[in-house]
């Protein structure tokens, strides 16, 4: 059996440039099949699940949330979608996964609800019937956390919910494991492409929880000659 390979951000993204200019996948397709895996990861984790709370960002992590929603939504799952940041921003890959959620019936939020709402979700014991999806913020993340992000992810870890994290929690620094800020601590992570080396690093182990990975059935030849972490 292979010991599991882990990547830097960097390599990750020439692992994801290596799909869609060398082999011809399109980045939307690599998008859905990643927001499949989570999905199915969902009703693995949680077969009683009946309702989603998905919480999204503006860029391609908050693609795969899309993808998640529409998914849920044609499952005959509850879901209620938030939006962090302007949604006319929202483009590329990404709008054309928050397209799909909406053919699909999902009607989005600004964030701001989810401020509000935090209240019904705190007070909620069906743990396993309603899961939290956080899709925020992924490995591009650098920097630390700003508003609206840091109210959100504290909100998030006050919730009385299970949480996925789609691809890393947001505010976890996916080459060190250092929280930058403040983080989602999660109860299941799943990881694509690569496995984030800061997933098993200083902070991460505690914050990713049981963590599933990937590689959305790329071919292996992606990654020879890509440095890996050991």
């Amino acid at each position: 059996m292979k010991k599991p390979r882990y990547y830097t951000a960097a390599a990750t993204r020439e692992l994801d440039r290596r799909a869609i200019e060398e082999h011809n996948i399109p980045g939307f397709e690599l998008m859905q099949r990643a927001g499949k895996a989570a999905f199915n990861a969902l009703l693995q984790n949680w077969p009683d699940i009946r309702k989603t709370i998905i919480l999204c960002g503006t860029g391609n992590n908050g693609g795969d949330g899309f993808i998640i929603a529409g998914l849920a939504k044609t499952a005959g799952l509850e879901v209620d979608l938030f939006v962090a940041g302007d949604i006319s921003s929202i483009k590329g890959d990404a709008l054309k996964a928050l397209d799909y959620a909406l053919n699909n019936g999902t009607h989005t939020h600004p964030a701001t609800k989810f401020y509000t709402a935090d209240i019904e979700y705190k007070n909620r014991k069906d743990s396993g019937n309603t899961i939290l999806v956080d899709a925020l913020l992924g490995t591009g993340l650098s920097g630390k956390v700003r508003e609206p992000f840091t109210q959100l992810i504290n909100q998030i870890n006050a919730c009385n919910l299970p949480v996925l994290a789609v691809d890393i929690p947001s505010g976890l620094c996916s080459d060190t494991g250092k929280i930058l800020g403040v983080a989602v601590k999660a109860d299941l992570t799943i990881t694509f492409i690569g496995r984030k080396i800061g997933l098993i690093r200083r902070s991460g182990p505690e914050l990713t929880g049981k963590l599933l990975f990937d590689d959305l059935n790329l071919p292996e030849v992606i990654y020879s000659n890509v440095l890996f972490s050991k």
